[in-house]
């Protein structure tokens, strides 16, 4: 009901003056506290979530967009139109920049890609801010917490350069929680310092912090920047992991994983953003690219006979290395895979025709080519069959001539190379229940392969990954 009243009140004519201003503040502290509710309940229940998921987090996000649209544009008042509203420009910037962050940042959460237009906008906000000169001037931004225009606007940079694509949600929240306490001191420069800035930015422009390394020549709209503030501060935050102070994010985080993700966002800035460390292959290759675990299951059965196969859609390989490569759909394509979906393409290469991926980004813009990244799981998978065996001795369903019928076995996909170490196997299947310590027979062609699983290495809302250990091997003619 409040995201209808806030999209009548975007729709509306009348012209925005204080009165209007009241209206919207009404409408955000209306909303505020079931848009909270359903934050938590998105972080908490996410991983449970199969299809419920995308339509709360629209919701989450059609509220923040809302209030982003408002407040922009009652800044675009203040600067132009209503003088009226020139009191009420540093708060109404502030909240124009906050809401601002929390879209890119809930976009994060679908695995997207800020566009060149939100970049644009945060730039434009900021130098607002700037050169009416209360961009350091602390406000409330709500009943308990204070931020000023450039706190916000470092804290959008410094989640952007962070890479949260990839990261689930509660990991997201848990680093933009972090990151507020770590940019209050970050501050932007007009002159360059080379012995202590690291990064720099164009206010003109509709990019993202960028490495000094590549730096253009000055100018007036270039900003620099230092994260040794953050890299301080993020030092005394692991020293705090010890004993950690209460926070409302300890509902939804796994404590197991906090050292870790903290190690990795460390790693990440002490590099100065991410970083590839393998060489990658310039020149573009067609593939067909199939989605989801069934569609591939089917369509590499295919390839041995089965009738049941899914239509194949050719996309371009992009920036191809060891651990993946970028894909690029110039059309539009049938179907976009989501985030985490299995996909599996057939290449022009003939020593391995077909590879196993998993998509970690996305990037889709109107206008534009959707472009996915995708991490390679393994090549030259094979379609293979599992049964479940009650100990080490039990005899296998694949050695009986007339196995019982309820005995059906589970199909699976067999990654004999999963790395460039040639010795690292794995298993993708479609059964959920699967699970470590358990015992399978694997039917791989001829032969039949007692495994043991050692442990789970990654998973989706329609596959996992699989580790596994093999015990003994018979030749199906030998039975």
């Amino acid at each position: 009901m409040v995201v209808d009243a806030l999209n009548q009140f975007n729709l509306s004519t009348v012209v925005l003056d204080e009165r209007r201003l009241h209206i919207l503040a009404m409408l955000r502290h209306a909303g505020g506290a079931l848009q909270e509710g359903m934050v938590m309940q998105y972080l908490k229940n996410q991983t449970a979530f199969r299809y419920a998921g995308k339509s709360l987090w629209q919701e989450i996000f059609v509220f923040y967009w809302q209030l982003a649209l408002a407040y922009q544009s009652f800044v675009k008042a203040a600067t132009r139109n209503q003088p009226a509203l020139d009191q009420q420009l540093p708060a109404i910037t502030l909240l124009a920049l906050h809401y601002q962050g929390k879209l890119i940042q809930w976009r994060y959460m679908r695995y997207e890609t800020p566009t060149s237009d939100a970049w644009r906008n945060v730039h434009a906000l900021y130098a607002i801010a700037e050169c009416n000169g209360f961009a350091e001037r602390r406000l409330m931004l709500s009943d308990n917490v204070e931020a000023s225009c450039t706190h916000l606007y470092a804290h959008i940079l410094l989640l952007n350069l962070i890479n949260p694509l990839g990261l689930c949600p509660w990991k997201i929240e848990l680093t933009a929680h972090w990151i507020h306490s770590w940019c209050r001191q970050l501050q932007p420069a007009t002159l360059f310092d080379p012995q202590s800035h690291t990064h720099w930015l164009d206010l003109a422009g509709c990019e993202p912090l960028h490495r000094i390394g590549d730096r253009p020549v000055e100018g007036n709209a270039l900003r620099y920047w230092s994260l040794q503030s953050v890299l301080t501060a993020l030092e005394i935050t692991r020293t705090q992991l010890i004993n950690p102070p209460a926070s409302p994010l300890d509902a939804i985080k796994n404590e197991a994983d906090v050292p870790g993700l903290l190690d990795d966002i460390r790693a990440i800035l002490k590099r100065g953003g991410p970083q590839r460390h393998t060489p990658r292959q310039q020149q573009n290759m067609s593939a067909l690219l199939v989605c989801g675990f069934e569609h591939v299951l089917h369509t590499l059965s295919g390839a041995a006979g089965s009738k049941r196969t899914a239509p194949l859609e050719p996309w371009i390989m992009q920036d191809e290395g060891n651990d993946g490569s970028g894909l690029t759909h110039y059309g539009t394509p049938v179907s976009i895979p989501d985030h985490g979906a299995l996909i599996g393409l057939r290449t022009e290469v003939k020593a391995h025709p077909w590879v196993l991926a998993a998509v970690r980004w996305i990037d889709q813009q109107p206008g534009h080519p959707v472009k996915l990244g995708a991490e390679r799981l393994g090549t030259a998978p094979r379609v293979v069959a599992l049964h479940g065996v009650g100990h080490l001795m039990s005899e296998s369903i694949f050695c009986l001539v007339n196995p019982p019928a309820d005995c059906m076995p589970t199909p699976g996909i067999f990654l004999p190379a999963q790395d460039a170490r040639r010795f690292s196997s794995a298993l993708v299947v479609g059964d959920m229940s699967i699970a470590a310590t358990q015992l399978y027979d694997m039917l791989d062609g001829d032969y039949i392969y007692r495994v043991r699983i050692t442990h789970e290495q990654d998973r989706s809302h329609d596959w996992l990954l699989l580790k596994f250990n093999i015990l003994t091997r018979r030749h199906v003619g030998m039975v």
